[in-house]
């Protein structure tokens, strides 16, 4: 499993091209390229066929309760794997599942062969394969997946027309270890993991919620900061290299066990010098809170070989593979698709100029300057747009199961391109919209912020932490909630549902009030939201403006988390 990410800070020395573009006065306009290109099409139906194992990777005392997750859906763009299928003629071209039959699916890996029958045009459909005959191994199974469709008979006689579709997957069916392993459920893409203490314990679902610190500025000379971002309710740190003093990073591990939180261990200085890359996970790997390992950052700003962070990837899977493996890119849309082989998002538009650059005096553009935010509008729909997009890619490229997206709110400003730093509720509002949109985990940069009141970021994050853990995380890590996002005028809304209740998260994206109705969110059930809903988080929100109990009205910048019961 890899992480996705896009991020759009300059640190350190600049490329001579940044996200392909020139962006120095003296230098011409040439349009980088590297565009993505969307999926034509198709006036036909097509059967975008893939499968997964629900747990990457999985140990040997899971081996009996080992499951695929297999999803069938009807699409009409030509995205990665579709093939046309010839549906039943009483079925119509809606995509529906009334009178379309179901296939007849086969998951062989090594000697086993497991064989079922899933609905067409279905989601998440998990099928148990007891893999307990198989070697634990370092090396992944390859998994050849096939399915048989038959139209339905429209007289009821035996299914006809019987065509065949394949598809490949891979297993990761690793040796039991009391070291740290992380697991990524494919289902949802949360992690599960044990207790960072290393004490043991069961696997459990996890959301990430962190920040970066500047290691040699920060940690080496103030270990209480982990203290700190601990009482704040965040549970992941993630150092920024280089960690030239061993001796304090060790600290620094121990901290983090000692407190309860996990570390994600940063290759960014040396990613592609691979005898680094294998003594540092070699050396890291067995620390009982260690995350994830961290490659590439922003690779495509700085216009890294496109192959390197592949090969990084593909060596650590060999040394490790209990861990998953994460990188971080910057541009909006130059050369996704080969970066993205070597897998957060984070998109900083809170403060900048985006059409002038202050850095560098010059125009930004679509072919031509640096703003500090790729291709961005300087506003709060920024880090929606981008993390919808880097989904809807993974998806078009075939990767929505096996690639998750993280987000990494901006936490900084008032420097270089950005002329003032968000406020709290901006931060949160940001983390918010990114979890509408489908992220699995959050990681700010950076820390420490500003002054810690109740109007800041840090002040903000120590309320609004506990609650995501406590009510937002059940829904995100539950592989039968089910999602939508919505917009209405501008309110960003996602929806989630479990079976009892639903799960509202609202961010007002607009400069000025607006009234959003519950039934434009999903929840048109809801007539008296006294009643029927919690409010677990509501800034600048008037729930009962005008005496309305079936919508809300916003405060521009309103943001709200809700809990919704029929």
């Amino acid at each position: 499993m890899a992480m996705v990410a896009a991020a759009s800070l300059v640190r350190g020395s600049l490329a001579q091209t940044w996200c392909g573009k020139n962006y120095m006065a003296n230098q011409s306009v040439v349009p980088p390229g590297g565009q993505f290109i969307l999926p034509t099409r198709s006036a036909e139906p097509l059967l975008s066929f893939r499968c997964a194992p629900v747990f990457r990777p999985y140990l040997e005392e899971d081996a009996k309760s080992a499951a695929f997750i297999v999803d069938t859906p009807i699409v009409y763009d030509w995205i990665a794997g579709a093939e046309p299928i010839s549906l039943s003629s009483n079925s119509g071209s809606s995509g529906g599942s009334t009178g379309l039959g179901s296939l007849s699916v086969t998951i062989s890996v090594g000697s086993i062969h497991t064989t079922t029958n899933v609905p067409l045009n279905a989601t998440g459909v998990q099928i148990p394969v007891d893999i307990s005959t198989l070697n634990a191994q370092k090396t992944a199974y390859n998994v050849t997946c096939s399915a048989t469709y038959s139209t339905p008979s429209s007289s009821g006689s035996q299914p006809a027309n019987g065509q065949i579709f394949d598809t490949s997957s891979s297993l990761l069916y690793l040796p039991d270890t009391n070291a740290s392993v992380t697991k990524t459920d494919l289902r949802t893409g949360a992690l599960w993991v044990r207790p960072a203490s290393g004490n043991g314990g069961a696997f459990a679902p996890f959301v990430p919620q962190g920040f970066y610190i500047n290691f040699d500025e920060y940690l080496a000379t103030n270990l209480s900061m982990i203290d700190q971002l601990k009482d704040d309710g965040f549970n992941t740190l993630h150092p920024i290299p280089p960690y030239d003093n061993l001796i304090i990073f060790q600290q620094v591990i121990e901290r983090t066990i000692s407190v309860g939180m996990y570390i994600v261990y940063d290759m960014r200085s040396n990613y592609q010098n691979l005898s680094t890359v294998a003594q540092q996970v070699n050396t890291y790997a067995s620390i009982p809170n260690l995350l994830n390992w961290e490659t590439a950052h922003e690779p495509d700003g700085n216009s890294d070989p496109q192959n390197a962070a592949q090969a990084t990837y593909d060596l650590i899977y060999q040394i490790d593979g209990y861990h998953p493996v994460s990188i971080v890119l910057n541009c909006q849309d130059y050369n996704f698709s080969p970066y993205i082989k070597g897998a957060d998002i984070d998109a900083y538009p809170i403060g900048i100029n985006a059409t002038w650059s202050p850095v560098w005096n010059t125009e930004c553009t679509p072919d031509f300057g640096h703003c500090g935010c790729d291709n961005c509008q300087g506003q709060m729909w920024d880090v929606k747009a981008r993390v919808q997009t880097f989904k809807d890619r993974l998806n078009i490229l075939g990767f929505d199961r096996t690639k998750s997206v993280w987000t990494t709110p901006q936490a900084f400003g008032s420097a270089a391109y950005w002329n003032t730093t968000p406020t709290g509720i901006q931060w949160a509002a940001m983390g918010l919209t990114s979890f509408s949109h489908g992220v699995i985990g959050s990681k700010s940069y950076q820390y420490p912020t500003t002054t810690n009141n109740e109007t800041s970021i840090e002040g903000t994050a120590s309320a609004l932490t506990v609650l995501i853990q406590k009510y937002v995380q059940p829904f995100l890590v539950d592989p039968n909630a089910t999602s939508t996002s919505y917009n209405y005028q501008g309110v960003d809304a996602g929806v989630w549902y479990n079976g009892t209740s639903y799960l509202l998260v609202v961010v007002n994206m607009n400069s000025t009030q607006i009234y959003a109705p519950y039934q434009d969110m999903g929840l048109g059930w809801i007539t008296n939201a006294t009643k029927q809903v919690q409010r677990v988080v509501s800034i600048y929100e008037i729930p009962t403006a005008s005496g309305n109990l079936t919508g809300i009205t916003f405060e521009p910048g309103g943001i709200g988390i809700h809990i919704a019961t029929p």
